[in-house]
């Protein structure tokens, strides 16, 4: 049976931890990781790393498999042990398990979330955390605040004949292709972000948007909802601005393309896999 990883409300503990904990200690943009059999990495437990007194301050941000799951947050310059190696979060996702994969961007997007809600957006007063759901309230005028994820939408069009449309952002530092994306607008359906994005950015009209998938993107609290589409009409036009080029590509003829881990490489596998079979 698989392992879940099961959300929590706020609490905060400062003993130190057992040593089944399972540890999300965050360093920056960094994940420590713990070495397993064969060389292979995973989060640090208690039994790995008891904490010093000054990191043993955490956050509880559920349970892997009736294990308790804190982050910790650990300062820049602090001396590591041996047994724990730094990484940076987006190829260390690469290396963990599902669940373990979830738990850490829910740490994550805690982390940033709480650092940026410290003061009441109303009367100023400090906040505190909320006694039975993952919110942050104000003891003085009583507002809650619940953590915000930015939804965005990620797309996956396609041409008449079957070719994938791929576009380079003029904030790629290499010459990578990818999928136009964008965030969602206040009041508006993911659908129509889709629609408008593809129209803001290459100026074209898409049809037939269907859902493919989601992923979490704590950069640093963003939510990716994959979408197909197929082209409707209009000429490439790329704004020049945020897309710099564009075009439409068969599987023998892609760029640099994202690598492995994201949602867009999962719906450009989807469509080469599609592709393969209508050539058949």
């Amino acid at each position: 049976m698989s392992i879940e990883f099961v959300p929590t409300v706020n609490i905060t503990l400062e003993e130190a931890p057992d040593e089944g904990e399972v540890l999300i200690a965050l360093r920056g943009d960094t994940l420590l990781l713990a070495g397993g059999e064969s060389g292979a990495k995973r989060l640090p437990t208690g039994a790995d790393w008891p904490l010093p007194e000054p990191l043993r301050k955490r956050l509880v941000v559920g349970q892997l498999d009736s294990r308790r799951c804190s982050l910790v947050s650990v300062p820049p310059d602090f001396q590591l042990p041996e047994t724990l190696e730094a990484m940076e979060l987006r190829p260390a996702r690469l290396l963990l398990e599902a669940a373990d994969e979830t738990a850490v961007c829910r740490a994550k997007e805690l982390a940033f979330w709480r650092r940026s809600h410290r003061f009441c957006g109303g009367c100023g007063k400090p906040l505190e955390d909320h006694e039975t759901e993952c919110a942050r309230r104000c003891p003085a005028c009583g507002a809650v605040f619940y953590p915000v994820i930015s939804p965005a939408v990620i797309v996956a069009v396609t041409d008449g004949c079957g070719r994938l449309l791929l576009a380079h952002n003029a904030k790629f530092r290499t010459r990578m292709f990818a999928l136009l994306a964008g965030f969602v607008e206040a009041g508006e359906t993911m659908e129509g972000a889709v629609r408008r994005e593809i129209r803001e950015e290459v100026g074209i009209e898409v049809k037939n948007i269907r859902y493919f998938g989601s992923q979490s993107w704590p950069y640093p609290n963003s939510l990716m909802a994959g979408f197909t589409a197929e082209y409707a009409g209009g000429e490439l036009a790329p704004d020049g601005v945020e897309i710099t080029a564009a075009g439409f590509y068969t599987p023998d003829e892609l760029p640099e393309i994202p690598p492995p881990g994201s949602i867009a490489r999962r719906l450009i596998d989807h469509w080469k896999s599609q592709y393969k079979v209508k050539e058949r």
